[in-house]
């Protein structure tokens, strides 16, 4: 067969040396450093990913993810509403219903939407609730906390309706923090439509999705935000500059607050509702 005799005995103690060896690199790594992935024990070690992944995995490490599930979510005080905002999506294409629906025509719908994200800084959560206009992509209210409650979302709306004519509708998704009984009652004297989202349909929020995503890439980085007061900062900076001075696309290449000062003034309805919120305030 023209294979050597040696070879038919051969044992690969080379290579089993040099996986040894590896094994105590990582694992001194892995102690010094317990959260590292593989892109960052790449770059400690100085090894390719697949060299990192191939000794992990004979080491046996395991990384510890970290959960998702941040603290068990209060119950909705009132049932979901309809979404006000489906009546003004179309199909993408007619003759192919599987292709989906487009949202876009839901910035002609006179709504605010309202969401939350995660902030992790000086090792603990933080939580911004946003309140944006759809038709200005403007940010209109925000409120940063510890928790993510009712209060936090209620008090960034107040601090939008504070400084703004109130809208025809209220978007936000079916979380708790939304579905309340303030809420409610606050849209009914206010005669704005309340709305939600289906379940699991972020893409029925996808402006607020979006600029959350905006938001965290303009922001500096999480690690380099040393307390809450600078983070506090950070925010209301980053704001607003996203709604002086960065230009929007979809607004002809204005900015939120320039595109909003173009738009009419606003209708006597509105004003009559700014009364009432006023009565409501007091």
């Amino acid at each position: 067969m023209g294979v050597a005799r040696g070879r038919l005995y051969y044992t690969p103690t080379v290579r089993a040396a040099r996986n040894t060896a590896a094994i105590r690199e990582l694992l001194a790594v892995h102690e010094e450093h317990p959260r590292y992935g593989v892109r960052r024990l790449a770059d400690e070690l100085r090894w390719s990913q697949g060299k990192i992944r191939r000794i992990r995995t004979l080491a046996g490490v395991t990384i510890a993810r970290r959960s998702k599930k941040y603290g068990k979510r209060a119950r909705p005080e009132i049932r979901a509403p309809q979404n006000a905002l489906k009546q003004y999506a179309v199909f993408r294409d007619e003759t192919r219903p599987q292709a989906g629906m487009s949202y876009r025509g839901m910035v002609n719908a006179s709504a605010w939407v309202q969401d939350f994200t995660y902030l992790w800084v000086d090792r603990q959560y933080h939580y911004l609730a946003v309140v944006l206009d759809l038709k200005t992509r403007r940010v209109l209210g925000w409120k940063l906390g510890m928790r993510h409650t009712t209060d936090l979302t209620y008090t960034a709306l107040l601090d939008a309706l504070s400084r703004h004519p109130v809208p025809a509708i209220l978007h936000s998704d079916q979380g708790s923090e939304y579905l309340s009984y303030k809420h409610q009652e606050l849209c009914e004297r206010l005669e704005i439509t309340l709305s939600a989202s289906n379940k699991a349909s972020p893409w029925q929020n996808g402006f607020m999705e979006r600029f959350f995503g905006t938001l965290k890439h303009e922001l500096p980085p999480l690690g380099t935000i040393p307390s809450a007061e600078k983070l506090h900062e950070a925010i209301a900076l980053t704001i607003h500059y996203y709604n002086h001075r960065r230009k929007h696309s979809a607004l002809h290449n204005m900015t939120p607050a320039a595109y909003a000062a173009s738009l009419m003034a606003a209708t006597p309805l509105r004003k009559r509702r700014d009364r009432v919120f006023k009565k409501v305030r007091a």
